[in-house]
């Protein structure tokens, strides 16, 4: 029974060849375990945190390394026709590529997230914190692209011929990519003139929102008030008119009281020191705080307050919360509003200042 042979090899052939194969599997978990079990323990012990990384990240890679490797060695005891030969060699070299890429790649994402983004962190600069995700992603998909042409190139593909009909066609692919250019472009304007960052608050193509993240493609922001996650692409962006909200020393109120024509001038005085008192002793409100008695009228004595709410600062609560105090202060100091606001002429907020 053993003696029969089947595609050119005996029974024995085929459980030889299939022993070995099923041999580099159990070994792979084998190794896997006693990396998990052993190694790692023993990197844990040690002061840095490099061996550690190293370890981690070449687990999977290594058994991954041993499997392939029993595969090939099991298929190359068996009589293969020249055909069939060469595809198993094709097979086992783009495998091999695709194993070493996987291996750089993780070890360049670990290397990345324990060193290279602490360091960042700690600069004054956010430039860097933008450019590491680009740099990151484009590094990855240069070593993929590295092992796929090394990977063509072994199993006997001529890559400068595939190249070369990739170029015949590029000009009909550049054409049909012609926004996602103008995205990267858009990212490179953004990163060089850096008119915002992730993290400020931003007013553009209509959405206010906080950046959540700045890619090659489009720019994430969540909505302020409805807090959704909108995508705007980095083209639009660049050329839409940017605010920059976060960028503001802090948001300025305008306010006008009209007090009753009867106010005595000690009245108004004291109604423009509680206005002032009021606004500089909120929590939200930055220290210049102007008031004024900007007009007399048949109807009215009118006066100003002018100041201005911090930038982190809710500007509806701080409103209101101000505006609730000057109640209760002109309600317990008898100072009493018009009851309708006449039509008159509009101060200027410029010519106040």
């Amino acid at each position: 029974m053993l003696t029969k042979e089947f595609y050119g090899n005996t029974v024995f052939d085929w459980m030889h060849a299939a022993l070995i194969i099923i041999g580099a599997v159990v070994l792979g978990k084998a190794l896997y375990w006693l990396i998990g079990r052993t190694i790692k323990r023993m990197a844990t012990r040690t002061r840095t945190r490099l061996d550690d990384i190293l370890i981690d990240m070449l687990e999977e890679p290594v058994v991954f390394a041993v499997v392939v490797f029993g595969i090939w060695y099991g298929l190359s005891v068996l009589e293969q026709s020249q055909t069939v030969e060469t595809a198993v060699n094709k097979g086992i070299y783009i495998l091999v590529c695709i194993n070493a890429a996987w291996l750089v790649t993780r070890l360049f994402d670990a290397m990345v997230e324990e060193y290279l983004i602490p360091f960042a962190r700690k600069t004054e600069s956010d430039l860097d914190d933008q450019l590491i995700p680009i740099v990151r992603r484009g590094i990855k998909i240069s070593i993929w692209t590295i092992a796929v042409i090394m990977a063509v190139d072994n199993a006997g593909y001529d890559v400068f011929s595939i190249l070369a009909g990739l170029g015949i066609g590029g000009l009909a692919f550049a054409l049909a990519a012609q926004d996602t250019v103008g995205n990267f472009f858009g990212s490179i304007a953004i990163f060089v003139d850096k008119p915002f960052k992730v993290g400020d608050r931003i007013q553009a193509c209509g959405h206010d929102g906080v950046v959540t993240a700045i890619g090659l493609r489009s720019t994430r922001i969540r909505t302020r008030y409805q807090g959704r996650i909108v995508t705007i692409p980095n083209q639009q962006v660049a050329k839409a008119d940017t605010v920059n909200v976060d960028s503001e020393n802090g948001r300025q109120m305008f306010a006008v009281y009209r007090l009753t024509p009867d106010m005595s001038d000690d009245k108004i005085t004291l109604a423009m020191d509680l206005l002032k008192r009021i606004a500089q002793s909120d929590p939200d409100t930055m220290e210049k705080v102007v008031t004024g008695f900007i007009a007399i009228t048949e109807y009215s004595r009118d006066v100003m307050l002018l100041y201005w709410i911090k930038p982190d600062a809710s500007k509806l609560e701080t409103r209101t919360r101000i505006n609730l105090e000057i109640i209760r202060q002109f309600k317990k100091n008898d100072i009493e509003l018009v009851k309708a606001a006449p039509v008159h002429t509009k101060v200027s907020q410029v010519e106040l200042l």
